[in-house]
């Protein structure tokens, strides 16, 4: 590799700072964690859907370490976007330009974007890792099956792994550019415009047909006809997109593999095999049914969610009051770590860390609406239960035990689960 293809990457060797346009003053929450992270042996692993700005938090990073006094010539940047047949191929070109000898004194920091395009990055980043303590690998990736089954073959013990999901609704209003002290009026009016605008930082204050043709094209169509056909040689490009828009349509469907088949007129197992690929491209979640025995979790129902509302609207053109509901379901379940709803006679939406949350984004909530919970309660001996509500917020003492009432603006900003 020639020296120059790196020099166009780390123009910081010149001119000691990332160049503006290559850094955006908004840092999203993750931000802090990875500094955190920065010192300690491990490597980091950055992984995440397209467009969520995995790149940009690399070369925040980058600046913040030239800022904390790092030598502007011990930080090296490479995406493998670009051709490269090896690592060593960047190193060595790296050691070459800038004369370092990784056993002398200092600390080095590589940073590596879109690692999932280098054939055995694993053993590659394991080599190095191994023998040169002094140099700290922070890596990306946009398929997390990829990366995390490598890391658990070769890596484990090695790396820290971090997952940049779609902006939440707090990081929205922060890229805005609002403070803290925002009227609840005006909230529930950005609330509303980030239901439909979604997580993508570029697509921000663009214009409906402009974000719709975005999603469409620069993530969902790089994802299926490039990253999904380069990696896992699938070809029925078609069938992908077409299952990625009828989930996107039904967020919250029953995942049926048979009757999605049928309407598909595929066989049952490639309609699984097509899901689980996007599930690990970071395009949907999958929720399980949840029972105490984790083993029967597994053989139960599955629901599956678009991950982001912005793949809903690119669809999904009229969006009455009841399905605007839908996409509030959406939005919540990505706005926890919850991997569970529950059905039995009556169904909660979703199960955090043993509470049951339900979702009725309505004008009025009614008793029959707190059944689910309710039986949840009894069921499972759990004396807290959630019930995240439109505009409604108060707190129902019930003989199984109290239930929360959080309007879903309210829900989004101060949720920890």
């Amino acid at each position: 590799m020639k020296k120059e293809k790196l020099e166009e990457f780390n123009n910081w060797w010149f001119i000691k700072s990332v160049p503006q346009d290559l850094l955006r003053p908004y840092k999203r929450s993750l931000f802090n964690q990875l500094i955190r992270s920065l010192n300690n042996r491990q490597v980091i692993s950055i992984t995440g859907l397209r467009r969520t700005g995995k790149t940009t938090l690399m070369f925040q990073l980058i600046q913040k370490l030239l800022d904390d006094g790092v030598k502007n010539s011990s930080v090296l940047y490479f995406s493998f976007d670009e051709y490269a047949e090896s690592l060593d191929e960047v190193i060595n070109a790296y050691r070459e330009a800038q004369k370092k000898d990784f056993r002398e004194e200092g600390k080095y920091y590589i940073f590596l974007d879109e690692i999932q395009k280098l054939s055995k990055w694993e053993n590659q980043i394991k080599k190095y890792y191994d023998l040169y303590p002094k140099v700290k690998f922070v890596i990306s990736g946009s398929e997390s099956l990829f990366i995390a089954e490598k890391t658990k073959e070769t890596l484990a013990g090695r790396i820290y792994e971090l997952v940049l999901k779609p902006m939440s609704f707090s990081e929205f209003i922060g890229l805005k550019g609002l403070g803290s002290n925002i009227p609840t009026i005006k909230i529930k009016s950005l609330f509303l415009e980030y239901l439909e605008t979604g997580g993508f930082p570029e697509i921000i204050g663009k214009e409906k047909a402009e974000r719709k043709e975005y999603v469409k094209s620069i993530v969902l169509d790089k994802i299926i006809f490039k990253d999904i056909v380069s990696l896992f040689g699938i070809r029925d490009t078609e069938a992908l997109m077409q299952l990625i828009e009828l989930i996107s349509t039904n967020p919250g469907m029953y995942l049926d593999y048979s009757s999605l088949a049928q309407q598909l007129d595929k066989d049952r197992r490639s309609i699984k095999n097509y899901t689980i690929l996007l599930k690990e491209s970071f395009l949907l979640k999958i929720m399980c049914n949840y029972r105490k025995n984790s083993m029967s979790t597994l053989r139960k129902l599955k629901r599956v969610y678009p991950v982001d509302s912005s793949i809903i609207t690119a669809f999904k053109s009229l969006i009455d009051d009841q399905f605007l509901g839908r996409i509030v379901e959406c939005v919540i379940v990505n706005h926890t770590n919850s991997n569970h709803f529950w059905k039995n006679s009556h169904e909660v939406d979703m199960v955090v860390d043993g509470v049951p949350v339900e979702i009725k984004y309505q004008n009025k909530i009614v008793d029959k609406d707190l059944t689910g919970l309710r039986e949840f309660m009894r069921k499972f001996s759990v004396k807290k239960g959630l019930l995240i509500t439109k505009d409604e917020e108060r707190q129902e003492k019930l003989e199984e035990g109290e239930i929360s009432l959080l309007p879903a603006w309210k829900f989004c900003l101060e949720s920890k689960l």
